[in-house]
């Protein structure tokens, strides 16, 4: 008979196993990876010749990990992403659930609202509705992208306060180099997550302000 705790594990890891099947990524195995101060985290693999590196599955505490690019990286650049990916992991779950609900819809609703607008002109709609769901679409729309961007930079303070500055920016140098994600993939990169040159300098101002000095 099953206890509580087996039955979470087997639904964590169906649901597991199930995300990864409709993102594109289905696990081939489950592995332990050492970090440079002797901590061995579990992980699982994936195999994809993409651009992809890796993912925290939301609601699991599961990192998931390309195990195709995590060959060609040196260990700077593999443990600034385990160590990026481990910052949306300690997230509490309630404020993952709020965060993720909020961009979701936020940009579900909001580019929709946009593309109505878009349309609304084309047609010749009356402006002062075209007007309000434009204004609504890119309200909302900007919103989930701030929302988005704190969380991607929150986990970078994290990386980089975890590994240290110089193995961070040589991490990220080596991503950016092994990375062929195209025209799309780089501008979709600056739109989502900071420079590590950004998050260098914004990593010393907290410092000085008392945050991540321990």
């Amino acid at each position: 008979m099953f206890s509580l705790e087996d039955l979470a594990e087997r639904l964590e890891d169906g649901y597991t196993r199930l995300f990864t099947r409709l993102t594109g990524t289905p696990i081939e195995e489950r592995g332990l990876v050492e970090l440079s101060n002797g901590e061995e985290i579990e992980v699982c693999w994936f195999s994809d010749d993409s651009a992809k590196l890796g993912q925290n599955i939301p609601f699991a505490d599961t990192i998931i990990l390309n195990r195709e690019q995590f060959d060609r990286l040196p260990s700077e650049a593999t443990e600034t992403i385990i160590q990026h990916e481990r910052s949306h992991q300690q997230r509490d779950s309630l404020i993952r659930g709020a965060w993720l609900g909020l961009v979701l819809s936020g940009f579900s609703v909001g580019l929709v609202s946009l593309f109505y607008a878009g349309l609304g002109a084309a047609l010749g709609a009356q402006t002062s509705a075209v007007t309000e769901a434009a204004y609504f679409g890119a309200t909302l729309t900007f919103v989930a992208w701030g929302l988005n961007r704190a969380e991607e930079t929150v986990a970078d303070l994290d990386a980089i306060h975890a590994v240290g500055e110089d193995r961070f920016i040589r991490g990220y140098e080596a991503i950016k180099s092994t990375s062929d994600g195209g025209v799309i993939a780089s501008i979709l990169g600056r739109l989502f997550y900071n420079s590590p040159e950004a998050t260098k300098k914004l990593y010393h101002n907290l410092r000085k302000l008392g945050i991540y000095t321990d």
